[in-house]
């Protein structure tokens, strides 16, 4: 039998190996529990029965974020960690965190957006996947106790390293209690604990990691004035050409009824390209002059966003969950969207598309897959929740339960997409992924895992994965990666 992912080497300690098996076998019945209750709240639910299986969803989702917790700190205690040195983008990081997060917030009512200090930003070298957690870390604590407003995460490029700035608009965090904030097992405020259900281990990690990373973090804060944390990394710049491509648009972009921290994202990268933002009063009913493009927000009244969009082209700026709203917005005279949390190159396209009398093209109604996926998962219930997902979307599901049943499936069926558990019995999944990519598959294969960290996602991208997913996987999550890597994902247009 070839070892499992979470296996320790033979140079292991056994506190290791206790994690390893512990990460493991707590998580899967927690995924499981997670998984099927979000197939649950897809079905039509009677009222109570829906509010009792949100509060299921609700506190297994806390669970797993504390699980996660103290697995990450009592792994850092176990053994020393090894640093790996990579070139990494630094808007592209900071970007992956906002929009895997950017759900939570919004199901919160809550703003979440990244600010650069430069565009396009040098390239860096370093551990990107410790730097991508201690962001994680704080941009997630940040949405835990804010409770209105947004947070913004700044990220700045100095000449001797990083500089992120995680800013919220939550209660403030008193001087006598910011000292602690750091040690483990403390939290800001006696009452904190109760409130959140954490053990104040989140930001302890944080410092751990920048202390590991030769950095330091710092925190200012007033009570009734939100927090703002500072991590600077002295990480070197890789040398390479930048990820972002140099963009010019000039002239005067309206920016109207927007949140406050996507204001800020939007206003910043439309410096860096040139364009002047202008902040338009909605009360005043006329535009500044010289401005020839209008970014509004989706929770305007409809009188005034119909009135300003017969002033000026105008762009509605929505959440996705809102994209079922984008007809009414025609209807009302808006000729393109954007999907928070932006991005600056979605911007820029969709700004000089509406000043070129380019069409957007329209949100699709139904996104339908098609073909075959293959899921090679062991556990019958990851397995019946992955199928019951993908299927819904049209896809037609084999399931395998071994790595060996999978590279023998794949090579039989020739399927469009491959959802490959790590840890299987017989043959795990980084065993098995080596043995297709060896055989010539090009089948996208997405790496599913209980845990992910950045000593897996290496493992797993070094045997032949395209990309990463971390249990649980609700419905729409498996849908929406199916869609994506199967070829069938939503415009480019107009999708920030």
């Amino acid at each position: 039998m070839t070892d499992t992912p979470d296996t320790p080497k033979s140079s292991s300690s056994p506190e290791e190996a206790f994690l390893a098996t512990a990460s493991h076998e707590i998580r899967t019945p927690l995924n499981g529990i997670l998984g099927t209750v979000s197939l649950l709240l897809e079905t039509d639910l009677q009222p109570p029965q829906r509010e009792y299986a949100e509060a299921i969803r609700q506190s297994g989702a806390r669970l797993l974020d504390l699980l996660n917790n103290v697995l990450d700190y009592a792994r850092l205690d176990a053994s020393a960690v090894e640093l790996e040195t990579e070139n990494f983008c630094p808007v592209r990081l900071g970007r992956e965190v906002v929009e895997l997060l950017s759900p939570r917030a919004h199901a919160a009512g809550l703003d979440l957006a990244v600010r650069t200090s430069q565009l396009p930003m040098p390239d860096h070298s370093g551990d990107a996947g410790r730097i991508r957690q201690i962001l994680f870390n704080l941009v997630g604590n940040a949405l835990k106790f804010t409770q209105t407003g947004g947070v913004l995460l700044d990220i700045s490029a100095r000449d001797d390293g990083l500089e992120f700035r995680i800013t919220d608009t939550g209660p403030g965090i008193a001087a006598n209690d910011q000292d602690r904030l750091f040690d483990a097992f403390r939290q800001a405020g006696a009452g904190d604990a109760y409130k959140d259900g954490g053990v104040g281990l989140g930001l302890a990690i944080v410092k751990r990691l920048t202390d590991l990373l030769g950095g330091r973090i710092s925190v200012l804060s007033t009570p009734g004035c939100g927090a703002s944390f500072s991590v600077f990394l002295p990480v070197p710049r890789s040398g390479q050409d930048a990820c972002h491509d140099e963009t010019h648009l000039g002239g005067k972009v309206g920016l109207l009824g927007l949140p406050a921290v996507t204001c800020l994202s939007i206003a910043a990268a439309l410096e860096h390209a040139g364009a002047t933002p202008i902040l338009v009063d909605p009360s005043r009913g006329r535009l500044p002059q010289g401005v020839d493009v209008l970014l509004i927000g989706a929770d305007l009244p409809e009188a005034t966003v119909r009135a300003y969009s017969k002033l000026a082209p105008a762009i509605v700026v929505l959440r996705p969950e809102d994209r079922g709203a984008l007809p009414r917005f025609r209807m009302l005279g808006c000729v393109g969207w954007l999907v928070r949390p932006l991005r600056a190159s979605s911007l820029a396209e969709r700004i000089f598309l509406v000043r070129t009398g380019g069409e957007a093209e329209d949100e699709p109604d139904v996104q339908t897959g098609v073909g075959r996926v293959l899921i090679a998962d062991d556990n019958p219930v990851n397995a019946l929740i992955a199928r019951r997902a993908l299927e819904s979307a049209g896809f037609t599901v084999t399931v395998a339960t071994t790595g060996s049943e999978a590279v023998e499936a794949a090579e039989a069926m020739h399927p469009v997409l491959i959802l490959m558990d790590l840890r299987m019995p017989v043959m795990d999944g980084f065993e098995a992924m080596r043995r297709l990519r060896e055989g010539g598959s090009r089948t996208p294969i997405i790496a599913v895992s209980a845990e992910i960290n950045p000593d897996i996602e290496r493992r797993a991208r070094a045997a032949g994965a395209d990309g990463v997913a971390a249990k649980p996987l609700d419905a729409e999550a498996l849908r929406s990666l199916a869609l994506h890597w199967a070829g069938n994902g939503l415009p480019s247009a107009g999708v920030a």
